[in-house]
């Protein structure tokens, strides 16, 4: 008897390891409103001005990382990257706090946390270091 239900149990464990592997990839890659890459699925693009709909519908296979956008000379903040917090990342490098690795300009008022969904800080742009 305990044969048996070690092998149902092995059966049913190796079911659900396929299920889990299988779901996660096929999740597509989406494009978020700022420009940035991000895998499919609930969460996607958060803290990024949500899903490019218009983009991530066009994309039928996972696109390579897009190029840093160049900053513009005195470009507005979109309402998809300001944010209510005051805090956001946008192209516009007037007045930032940080420049990210991914191109982005940080507009925070602390140093903890800038960046940390642009890749990290690539360069301060308040002289420290």
């Amino acid at each position: 008897m305990h044969i048996v239900q070690r092998g149902l149990l092995i059966s049913v464990l190796v079911v659900a390891a396929s299920v889990v592997a299988a779901s996660a990839a096929d999740k597509p890659t989406v494009t978020c409103k700022d420009g940035t890459t991000a895998t499919g699925g609930r969460g996607a693009c958060r803290g990024h001005g949500g899903v490019d709909k218009s983009k991530s519908a066009t994309q039928a296979a996972p696109a390579a990382a897009p190029a840093a956008p160049a900053p513009a000379a005195a470009a507005k903040p979109t309402p998809q990257t300001e944010k209510k917090s005051g805090k956001a990342a946008t192209a516009d490098a007037t007045g930032a706090l940080a420049k990210c690795k991914d191109g982005m300009y940080w507009h925070g008022t602390k140093h903890s946390g800038s960046c940390s969904h642009h890749g990290g800080v690539a360069e301060w742009m308040d002289g420290s270091k």
